[in-house]
């Protein structure tokens, strides 16, 4: 009886700290929300970031973030969160707006590079089929083609439609897996982030002393390539390549 009721308690805790955590996060949210109403940013500030900790993501967290860290005149910060709130809602024309407003304030207006063909292709195949759903749909159809290969070892079945479900089932399910497989190891778009500071040199190699390849100023958004324990080898808009000390970037 002693071990039900331990169990009993176990059960109980574990199924409470979720919940928990989740009403910690929404108070977190609301005192933010408040702070901001009221004009005390750098609070809002420390109360959203509680409520992230907490486990809360969304695109209000995000946006709120953002418009916080704007009206410090945190350019960079106040891009990182409006980019991120962006990623969950790209529709959401209130986001789209502060968006736009904060990137006319940005120093640094490069040129884009457009992607090649097989990048293209490549996002578009991700965007139709998402890693998940391939991964997921690739099992099913595979556990499909091994019942009917059981069948018909086991019961000696025969027939044109028989072997082509085999052989369209296994095609099919080792294509989705291979794109799952893909798209995981090879992600279609590289990370991003954003510059906080207010400029910095992309240098050649990840050393203070390397020879300057482009200055670029707060705000900016960048694709992250490669990192070292304290670099990140970064690619701006135009295309042109360099390092940077992790510290002045925040992620996306």
């Amino acid at each position: 009886m002693m071990r039900f009721y331990l169990t009993y308690f176990l059960l109980a805790l574990l199924t409470a700290l979720p919940v928990t955590a989740q009403n910690e996060a929404v108070q977190a949210f609301d005192e933010g929300t408040q702070f901001l109403m009221d004009g005390d940013f750098p609070n809002a500030i420390n109360a959203f970031a509680m409520a992230e900790r907490a486990g809360w993501a969304s695109t209000e967290l995000y946006y709120n973030v953002g418009l916080a860290h704007y009206r410090m005149d945190h350019l960079g910060q106040a891009i990182q969160y409006l980019e991120r709130a962006l990623l969950l809602d790209s529709e959401n024309e209130k986001v789209v707006h502060s968006l736009n407003v904060a990137r006319l304030r940005t120093q640094d207006q490069f040129s884009q590079l457009p992607d090649p063909f097989w990048k293209k292709l490549h996002a578009w195949t991700a965007r139709v089929m998402p890693m998940r759903t391939a991964f997921w749909l690739g099992i099913s159809i595979w556990f499909g083609f091994g019942a009917l290969v059981i069948v018909r070892l086991l019961f000696a079945v025969r027939g044109d439609w028989w072997r082509r479900m085999r052989v369209i089932s296994g095609a099919l399910g080792a294509l989705l897996l291979i794109h799952a497989l893909a798209t995981s190891a090879w992600p279609p778009t590289d990370p991003m982030a954003v510059i906080l500071a207010s400029e910095v040199d992309l240098v050649e190699q990840a050393d203070p002393g390397a020879a300057s390849v482009q200055n670029v100023h707060e705000g900016l958004v960048v694709h992250i390539k490669s990192r070292t324990s304290e670099w990140t080898f970064i690619q701006i808009p135009n295309g042109i390549r360099g390092w940077v000390p992790q510290s002045v970037l925040g992620e996306i």
